[in-house]
């Protein structure tokens, strides 16, 4: 019986023929033609026009927007592709960007896959200095030798005993004892309370004073007339020899740059990346400020550094990760600029400027650099920072 209620139910449901839309119908409602515009007479009538402007309204409507700005005109779009145009040669183009964001997460994919040769880490020797060694890391960058950037620790000296802290508090010295004669050859001079020590005459001291002495009387000795030379200056002989040591006749040493490996990136996570990354942050921007010093020169093979440890961070990066990232894309563009401003500056004599230049990191490396934090790590605003502040240099000083 149930089914068979259910079945007529959904039989009374499908022979209603009205629109879903506007309701199931209950009341009657009159059949006149669309074009009735009578005045209605009746409920059924009524209800007719009621339904049919219904029809009519639309499905959404919007309050107008006070602030809406109006729609361009023509002539702002063609002063704006023209103004695009110009500023072409400003940016690497976007078939750049797109190739290159294609190739860098190429490569980090493939610097994260194991190879076919394991090579197992050698523990008795250090790869690289310690990550909070900045002064050393950039020795080791510049291809010091390890004697450089991994220096001896120091030894440790004992802590005194408690029987010695007392000493020292209550003003007496330490006592010397055998054992201490063997390690440290430097000795005390202070003599215990109630003793004296008898000094004795040293021998190295006598014959030095011996032989000062012979060497006077032999000079006093020998006969010194006017036109006698006078003895041989050894102390001018001496600088005259060390400045020919250090002047022309040695060369200064030249190191060669260490290479980003995978030999030594594989001792490089992401947290050691960035760590490293804010090193190049800092050399770079000590190098905007101390652009006559030669020391801070941001070379080739430090740009191969930043593209090599950007390709060990995460693809997940916290907020004062991005932030350390966006420090370093800015510092890359500042470099740019400076650049850019000096060339604008020298104008006919660019040519001589290009040759310091030639052992300096060039535009497109730099370009690299902010690619790749814009690119993949999302931080596409740096580009308008670095149009506007081209935009300047190419506009001239005036502007």
């Amino acid at each position: 019986m149930s089914l068979l209620a259910k079945r007529k139910i959904d039989e009374l449901d499908d022979s209603d023929g009205e629109e879903p839309s506007l309701g199931r119908q209950v009341l009657p409602v009159a059949n006149l033609p669309d074009t009735f515009d009578g005045v209605p007479t009746d409920g059924l009538q009524y209800l007719f026009t009621v339904r049919r402007d219904a029809r009519l309204l639309p499905h959404v409507t919007r309050a107008p927007n006070p602030y809406e700005a109006p729609e361009p005109t023509a002539a702002a779009l063609l002063s704006g592709s023209s103004e695009v145009g110009a500023r072409t040669g400003i940016l690497p183009s976007e078939e750049w960007q797109e190739t290159f964001l294609k190739r860098f997460k190429n490569f980090r994919k493939n610097s994260v896959q194991p190879t076919i040769h394991v090579h197992i880490p050698d523990s008795s020797s250090k790869p690289m200095p310690d990550k909070k060694e900045r002064d050393l890391w950039w020795a080791y960058l510049a291809g010091h030798p390890e004697s450089e950037w991994n220096p001896p620790k120091k030894p440790k000296q004992p802590k005194p005993s408690r029987w010695q802290q007392r000493n020292l508090k209550k003003g007496k010295p330490l006592p010397v004892f055998a054992d201490d004669l063997h390690e440290d050859a430097s000795l005390s001079y202070d003599a215990p309370d109630g003793e004296t020590l008898e000094a004795e005459p040293s021998s190295v001291s006598f014959e030095v004073k011996s032989e000062i002495l012979a060497s006077g009387s032999a000079l006093q000795s020998l006969p010194t007339p006017s036109g006698t030379p006078a003895p041989p200056d050894f102390s001018a002989d001496a600088s005259m020899s060390v400045e020919g040591v250090n002047g022309a006749g040695v060369r200064p040493t030249v190191y060669v740059p260490r290479e980003p490996t995978p030999t030594l990136m594989q001792h490089i996570d992401h947290k050691y990346a960035i760590h490293l990354l804010m090193y190049f942050t800092h050399w770079i921007n000590l190098r905007l400020e101390q652009s006559s010093f030669s020391l801070t020169d941001i070379t080739p093979s430090h740009a191969r550094w930043m593209f090599a440890l950007l390709s060990r961070v995460d693809d997940w990066i916290s907020g004062d990760e991005t932030s350390l990232l966006r420090n370093l894309a800015r510092a890359c563009i500042s470099l740019v600029v400076e650049r850019r401003r000096r060339r604008a500056s020298l104008g006919e004599s660019e040519a001589g400027e290009m040759s310091e230049e030639a052992n300096m990191i060039d535009d497109a490396s730099c370009w690299m650099v902010v690619c790749a934090v814009t690119g993949f790590w999302g931080q596409r605003d740096l580009w308008m920072d670095a149009e506007g502040l081209l935009c300047k240099i190419e506009e001239g000083p005036g502007a």
